[in-house]
């Protein structure tokens, strides 16, 4: 037990008061605080004994009607005043006061309020505390001793917001004892009872107080803007609900604080509720399932073209409110329909590889890849919709996990972008995995991005691929941009190399064998391309590439050379020349015709004069 004997001292405090009359620039003049409100300044003595006077100072106290001591009966009528003017209440303390805060009144109102405490001269001595077992938020405890009603606060916890009953909130007050009840925010521990100044007193037997406990949730399924109950004991004391996602819902206590009802919200997602006590604990009921949707099957998915028709199926698409695409937005309802669980969409210009997403709400979406078709022979990296707006630091992209290891100098990076503000600057940034410094030299800090959609081709020098293994791969930053992909060029697949003559039109030499085993072996599918290594013997030559079934009338697929001619069954598919390479794009009607037995010899053939063939290669 501690007891202090305190000495008289005057209590300076700062006041929130409440203007009563309009004041002026001159009113202030060299006084800190506001003469033309009701405000305190100070108060004294304290601790003071009961029945004695107090002088209370301040500005404009004539306006004052009473002084509203703490405790129940202790207001003093201003007729009651000993002494008051505009400057000074004088006042003797009521016996039924007890420590806290002093109020001024006008009318009904109060208008000032102290920041300090009135506190009491006589010691403070504890006897005891009953009960201190089985204790649940609400319950009543009795404290009994000498001169108790000079306890300013019991804390029941230290340290726990809420945990603490302030004299005036007592249920019972008298020289020897009182009685308080159990804050909803009160855990086990010891009791701690002050004056509101310097005496302190943690009695020494530890409360023992029942918290919150949950048993069980009906029902688990569930569905939104539907009602469930959560069991368990206690439930008083808690003080929110949160369902997943952080959502929180209002909800209703039982009388015998033994049933929580509240309705699931609409923006939420499966999982547990938590339930959030006045103490700050917090406590977590059993997962809650609610309907969401799912992808089972989205057909086709790669090798999309303008027009082609997708369909999705799944779970629970009524509940779908927004489908988004890749580098196109989101789709109007037109746009796409949904019978039942199947949802069907067009692919729309400007569509690009990346994934689609199906969104419920805020919490609930669902997303799956797409690729389109591609005339660039690469591997993509990653694909998806990364949109970079203002060099923000979380609107980072790293391939962290890429072996960096198995590229070679003089890889080609392709970068796929759109702007987000069409016609504005815009810039991508490649920088370190672990620390975002730039990349050495001879990668520029920053790319700028001259068109409104494109592609960005970086070629990797052996010292940024160094770089790149070190410093944990890539990371991409930058502004006002959309990135859809990101690719490296396929590697090379050789199908046939020798050395094939093809001269006054006489020779024939097929290149690849039977029924294109080679094109079967490297996968070859519509949209690759197949480059015939050329060297022409004299200025003026000419190539056939015909279909190679001899046993069968073989028909052309396109002719080049100097000068150039087209015609034949494929003419329309132009050859690019570069450099002695020329390529022949496949189109799914080249690879059937290729693919088919018919007869006996190669796949292709090559017809013509004055040059030889050294290598076909797949792309």
């Amino acid at each position: 037990m501690k007891n202090y004997k305190k000495l008289f001292a005057w209590s300076m405090i700062a006041l929130m008061g409440l203007s009563l009359t309009a004041c002026s620039d001159d009113d202030l003049d060299t006084n800190p605080y506001n003469k033309s409100g009701v405000n305190i300044v100070a108060f004294g003595p304290s601790p003071i004994l009961r029945t004695n006077e107090i002088r209370i100072t301040g500005t404009n106290l004539n306006q004052v009607t009473a002084v509203a001591f703490p405790g129940q009966g202790a207001t003093v009528e201003r007729a009651a005043f000993n002494n008051s003017d505009a400057k000074n209440i004088y006042v003797n303390v009521p016996d039924a006061s007890v420590p806290g805060k002093i109020r001024l009144m006008v009318g009904n109102d109060t208008v000032a309020t102290s920041t300090s405490l009135i506190t009491f001269e006589e010691p403070i001595e504890i006897t005891s505390v009953s009960p201190t077992t089985g204790l649940s938020a609400g319950d009543e405890v009795t404290v009994k001793g000498e001169y108790v009603y000079n306890i300013a606060e019991a804390i029941f916890t230290s340290g726990v917001t809420g945990a603490a009953v302030a004299a005036e909130d007592f249920t019972y007050v008298s020289r020897r004892e009182i009685r308080l009840r159990v804050p909803l925010a009160a855990e086990s521990g010891v009791l701690t009872m002050n004056d509101g100044a310097d005496w302190e007193y943690e009695y020494k037997t530890p409360l023992q107080v029942n918290t919150a406990t949950v048993t069980s949730v009906s029902p688990v399924n569930t569905d939104f803007n539907q009602q469930i109950q959560i069991f368990g004991t206690n439930l008083q004391t808690v003080e929110s609900i949160m369902f997943p996602g952080g959502v929180s819902a209002d909800f209703t206590v039982s009388a015998d604080n033994k049933t929580i009802t509240t309705t699931v919200p609409a923006e939420t997602k499966s999982g547990a509720v938590t339930l959030v006590l006045f103490s700050g604990a917090a406590l977590t009921t059993e997962e809650i399932i609610v309907p969401e949707i799912s992808v089972e099957s989205v057909n086709p998915a790669d090798d999309l073209r303008v027009g082609d028709v997708v369909t999705v199926t799944g779970q629970n698409f009524d509940r779908i409110t927004a489908f988004t695409l890749p580098g196109y937005g989101t789709m109007s309802a037109g746009e796409y329909s949904i019978s039942g669980n199947t949802l069907t969409f067009t692919v729309p210009e400007g569509m690009s590889d990346g994934k689609a997403t199906l969104t419920q709400n805020s919490f609930i979406s669902v997303t799956f890849n797409l690729v389109m078709h591609s005339d660039a022979a690469e591997t993509a990296i990653w694909t998806g919709s990364f949109e970079c707006d203002g060099w923000a630091g979380n609107q980072d992209l790293a391939w962290g996990g890429f072996d960096w290891s198995s590229l070679e100098a003089g890889t080609q990076l392709r970068f796929y972008y759109k702007k987000i503000k069409a016609g504005q600057w815009g810039c991508i940034s490649l920088r370190h995995g672990d620390n975002w410094a730039n990349l050495p030299d001879p990668i520029p800090g920053q790319y700028d991005l001259d068109e409104d959609e494109g592609v960005l081709v970086v070629t990797l020098p052996q010292n940024v691929l160094d770089d790149l293994i070190a410093n944990g791969g890539l990371v991409i930053t930058g502004d006002n941009f959309i990135l859809t992909k990101v690719a490296i060029p396929a590697t090379e697949i050789v199908l046939w190399e020798g050395e094939a003559v093809a001269d006054n039109w006489s020779d024939q030499p097929y290149l690849l064998s039977d029924a294109g085993a080679e094109l079967v072996a490297a996968g070859a599918q519509a949209g690759q391309t197949i480059y015939f290594y050329l060297t022409p013997l004299e200025a003026d030559w000419k190539l056939e590439i015909v279909e190679g079934h001899w046993g069968d009338a073989y028909a052309s697929i396109c002719n080049v050379g100097n000068p150039d001619t087209e015609n034949g069954k494929f003419a329309e598919y132009d050859l690019d020349g570069n450099s002695g390479r020329y390529g022949l794009k496949l189109t799914q009607e080249i690879l059937d015709a290729a693919l088919t037995q018919k007869g006996w010899g190669g796949v292709f053939v090559l017809n013509g004069d004055n040059l030889i063939c050294t290598k076909l290669t797949l792309e």
